[in-house]
């Protein structure tokens, strides 16, 4: 099989496009290159219109396009972090599916299950439609909304003038909204297939084992790799810090004032990635079942044969041989330990430290909000209050 065989990311028209261009070819840097890319044929245009109009510093009483906290978040930051995360996440994702038909996962018979699930997600992955569909719904809002939003109120910024989108507000509304919305989009779609993955990879007749020592059933891996796609709750929240702070600076809003949606997105962004793991729940749930009922039965005669070679050693009319003299006591503590792992197994692939690596992505974007809405000799304070 290829090299492209197991990936998520190298397939679909975005990709044939660039392997045509030969952008694909000779260039191992080429997630920097088209970030770089994508800087230049979205903000670069929009610097200069701005600066042509007057609408580029920072003014007071003026939202200009360097004061557009939610602007420069979205194409400055999230735009190029959705780019260059692309092929370390497609590294990882491409060994999790690997482990998949290498791993004692599957049993040989139903290799070809396996395998044609991936043919599955591959031709999935390689459909031109679906792409189609991202790049109308990036230029869908255009027409339905008929120009870019702008702040609410009187405070006038650098997308309209008099009533009326400047060029600078049409080269945002044309290239730099539908550009960043479309790898959003397309990332999205890579999200979809990886959970529609997991959702039919139990039909394929998984051989898990309860007691394995990941206590997930031979599964954390898969978390290691749902961890990946945390980069769009990141993005996320890159966006939303923006018009966050855009709204604290020109319309006086309290970060108080917005504490619900930033909490719910954040509960919301983590449980969304956690999401796909969760359908593996039902077979993990029988396999930890079964295993107790299995050890359960094993436990019983291990402890009644221990007590009886117990009882047998601290009779005085037993020989002089010491329980201490046989590995009863030893294979025992084995099977016990086996036992509390297999009772303490994880029913959903994923640890703290995959929940960890998934909300705090969400989260950190987040926190420059709480500088701006307080100084940082408030916050030590409030801070010491609290903990001395």
């Amino acid at each position: 099989m290829s090299q492209d065989s197991y990936s998520l990311m190298r397939g679909g028209l975005v990709h044939r496009l660039l392997h045509a261009s030969g952008a694909l070819h000779g260039s191992r840097r080429l997630s920097w290159w088209l970030a770089a890319a994508l800087l230049v044929v979205t903000l670069v245009p929009l610097l200069l219109l701005a600066n042509a109009q007057g609408m580029l510093w920072p003014r007071p009483h003026a939202m200009a396009l360097l004061g557009d906290y939610a602007t420069l978040a979205r194409l400055l930051l999230a735009l190029p972090l959705l780019v260059l995360a692309a092929p370390r996440a497609d590294a990882l994702l491409h060994g999790a599916l690997r482990q998949l038909t290498h791993a004692s996962l599957v049993h040989p018979r139903r290799q070809p299950r396996l395998q044609a699930l991936l043919a599955r997600v591959r031709r999935g992955r390689d459909s031109c439609w679906p792409e189609v569909a991202c790049i109308v719904l990036a230029f869908l809002p255009l027409f339905l909304e008929g120009g870019v939003s702008s702040l609410p109120g009187d405070v006038p910024d650098w997308h309209s003038h008099a009533g009326a989108t400047t060029p600078a507000g049409h080269w945002y509304a044309w290239a730099g909204m539908p550009l960043f919305r479309l790898v959003a989009l397309l990332w999205l779609w890579r999200f979809l297939l990886w959970a529609m993955l997991l959702a039919r990879l139990p039909s394929v007749g998984l051989t898990l084992h309860a007691e394995h020592p990941d206590r997930t059933g031979g599964m954390a891996f898969l978390g290691l790799a749902q961890e990946r796609f945390s980069i769009l709750g990141a993005a996320g929240a890159l966006v939303l810090s923006g018009a966050c702070l855009n709204h604290m600076t020109y319309l006086d809003a309290s970060l108080y004032s917005m504490r619900h949606l930033l909490a719910g997105y954040a509960v919301g962004a983590t449980l969304l990635l956690v999401a796909p793991l969760l359908l593996l729940a039902p077979t993990l749930i029988r396999v930890r079942r079964h295993a107790l009922y299995r050890f359960s039965a094993l436990g019983n005669r291990a402890a009644a044969a221990f007590d009886q070679r117990w009882k047998a050693a601290s009779d005085e009319t037993a020989s002089t041989e010491s329980l201490l003299d046989h590995n009863d006591a030893s294979a025992f503590a084995d099977f016990s330990a086996v036992y509390q792992g297999t009772a303490a197994m994880s029913v959903v692939p994923v640890t703290r430290w995959n929940l960890l690596g998934m909300a705090l992505p969400a989260v950190v974007p987040l926190l420059p909000l709480v500088l701006v809405a307080m100084s940082v000799d408030e916050l030590v304070a409030k801070l010491a209050g609290i903990l001395i």
